[in-house]
């Protein structure tokens, strides 16, 4: 299957059978599952490649840092604050030494009222120094969670608990239906269950946390994986905010709910410009989802004005499609021509590109594996990039660099970027290298519709006006 097939079939499937409107032990469950399944039938059926490097402890290191999670950074502990602030786990190193959470901090240094922030593990821990203050963590919250499935696996599960006959019966005719619809088989009740049973532990804590640090706003980063922290807040009758931290379209199935609402969504999202605010069908009214810009973006590139750039083409990886676009590369490299080639890797690839990309080691091309040289600055030296359909595509923009799309798995996310001029699409190698070949850089784009411009003021205005109860924030 094609990967736009896969979608929309999934998206057939969820009308087919009114997915949206079920529930099992009185929890709208497809709408916390929709996204992981989708991406697993994905990946089973080699659409995508593995995403991103994951952690799983053994029980007993769980239970260290669950523990230790007790007396140190425990948000039960954390103060009481105007605003709440689950952030992003994937922090970057800058100058300074500190880890910045590009997406929070430079928002938190501006707004004056107080603030928490909540930050969960990544890659098995947490990365310091913290640019940001006032950090608790979600380690043994999330642990805690874990324990009902893994301390009862299987079939000693106890899933009569839970749900019904006849819901068990739902969920093995959603399970049947996906076998049917895309010879793959899913655990669709083990899925379910161990969801349920993570919320289960983690509402009620949620809940005591919030009346704890009683925010007046919760403002998060991501938004699916996180709907039992979403459902706290609507229960204590706090409202949330979503900051845009990726590139979106109707393809992503966090974001596009084409099928009807989603319970456990933000009630604002704030995103990054005009452009992304009809990317996908929200789950929300669309006069709360606000373009503002974004912060880390803006503030960072005047750092790299007046930089000369260089015949100089960045491949950006990432990795659901990095095996074609490090392969893309090499080939590149390895033809006549005056350009430098640079191979970027996304962080999630950064520990095994090796065993996965191992052809890039022995290709004339520079890999970059890790945060510096920074990505802004090899765009500044840079005049073209070619990838797939990552967020840092649009960030090259900013530095009006010549784009190209490669025809790769996923290309459909970027639909709206190729028909809005912004980037020229290439099927093979051929075309990519002639393309190259009679490029002297620059699009002539305007970035200010995809990052509205003033950043930083916009978004702190929009959340000082969504605190303090306004109709309309700017």
């Amino acid at each position: 299957m094609e990967f736009t097939e896969v979608t929309d079939r999934v998206l057939s499937l969820e009308a087919d059978l009114d997915l949206l409107d079920l529930e099992v032990a009185g929890v709208p469950f497809w709408e916390r599952v929709r996204f992981d399944i989708n991406r697993t039938l994905m990946q089973e059926l080699g659409v995508l490649s593995q995403a991103h490097t994951h952690d799983d402890p053994s029980y007993g290191e769980a239970l260290y840092r669950l523990t230790r999670n007790l007396f140190v950074g425990n948000p039960l502990l954390a103060p009481e604050a105007d605003l709440l602030v689950w952030g992003h786990e994937r922090r970057k190193q800058l100058e300074d030494g500190l880890w910045w959470d590009i997406y929070c901090d430079p928002v938190l240094e501006r707004v004056e009222e107080d603030w928490v922030y909540l930050e969960r593990e990544h890659e098995g821990g947490h990365l310091t120094p913290a640019r940001t203050e006032q950090v608790y963590y979600l380690d043994w919250i999330n642990y805690a969670s874990r324990f009902p499935s893994k301390l009862l696996p299987g079939s000693v599960r106890p899933t009569s608990l839970l749900f019904s006959a006849a819901e068990r019966d739902t969920l093995a005719r959603i399970e049947r239906e996906i076998a049917d619809r895309f010879g793959v088989t899913i655990d669709v009740e083990e899925r379910v269950e161990e969801r349920l049973l993570r919320r289960r532990v983690k509402l009620p804590i949620y809940r005591r946390v919030l009346r704890r640090v009683d925010p007046d706003v919760a403002v998060v980063v991501v938004s699916y994986g996180r709907e039992t922290f979403v459902e706290a807040c609507r229960l204590e009758g706090i409202p949330v905010a979503e900051l845009q931290h990726g590139e979106l379209s109707e393809y992503h199935m966090g974001y596009h709910y084409p099928n009807g609402p989603k319970r456990d969504f933000p009630d604002y999202f704030l995103a990054f410009g005009e452009f992304w605010t009809s990317a996908a069908d929200f789950p929300i009214p669309e006069e709360r989802i606000l373009p503002v810009g974004y912060p880390y973006l803006e503030r960072r590139a005047t750092r790299f004005t007046g930089v000369e750039s260089e015949r100089q083409v960045v491949f950006l990886s990432q990795g659901e499609s990095g095996e074609r676009l490090s392969r893309i590369a090499t080939e590149f490299a390895a033809l006549e021509h005056d350009w430098s080639v640079v191979y970027k890797l996304h962080p999630g690839e950064y520990s095994r590109w090796r065993e996965a990309y191992p052809w890039l080691e022995d290709a004339p091309l520079r890999v970059v594996d890790s945060s510096e040289p920074p990505l802004y600055e090899l765009f500044a030296r840079s005049r073209a990039q070619v990838g797939a359909y990552s967020t840092a595509l649009y960030e090259g923009l900013y530095f009006d660099l010549d784009t190209y799309v490669v025809d790769v798995p996923g290309i459909e996310c970027v639909q709206g970027l190729l028909d809005s001029g912004g980037a020229t699409l290439v099927r093979s190698i051929d075309t990519l290298a002639e393309r190259l070949r009679g490029s002297s850089g620059g699009t002539g784009v305007d970035p200010g519709r995809f990052f509205r411009r003033g950043a930083e003021e916009n978004v702190v205005s929009a959340l000082r006006s969504i605190r303090t109860g306004a109709d309309s924030p700017e």
